[in-house]
């Protein structure tokens, strides 16, 4: 084998080295990319179930408005809800008497 053709058969193997390496760079991308479609699907997901869990804590607090709630556990952290509102409409009181009298 001459030196041509030694050098032929090494730009081969290089060639298909290469490659290989593109078709490993292009799997990898194609990895990252399904994981961060998955990362977002996950986020979205997280979002959506915050925001039924919401609902359901407002239905469960409308349910008590209405004596329609006989939980004694959602019952008592629907009663501690009504005080903290209580607390906030009192210190919106405050704040409104304080600014009609400047």
């Amino acid at each position: 084998m001459g030196f041509i053709e030694f050098f032929g058969e090494s730009l081969k193997g290089v060639g298909k080295g290469v490659q290989k390496g593109k078709e490993a760079a292009v799997r990898s991308s194609e990895k990252m990319l399904r994981v961060q479609r998955l990362r977002m699907d996950v986020q979205d997901l997280r979002e959506e179930k915050e925001r039924k869990m919401r609902e359901v804590a407002h239905k469960v607090y409308e349910l008590y408005t209405q004596n329609a709630l006989k939980n004694p556990e959602l019952l008592a952290i629907c009663q501690d809800i009504k005080t903290i509102q209580w607390q906030i409409d009192e210190r919106w009181t405050e704040i409104n008497h304080i600014n009609s009298n400047k």
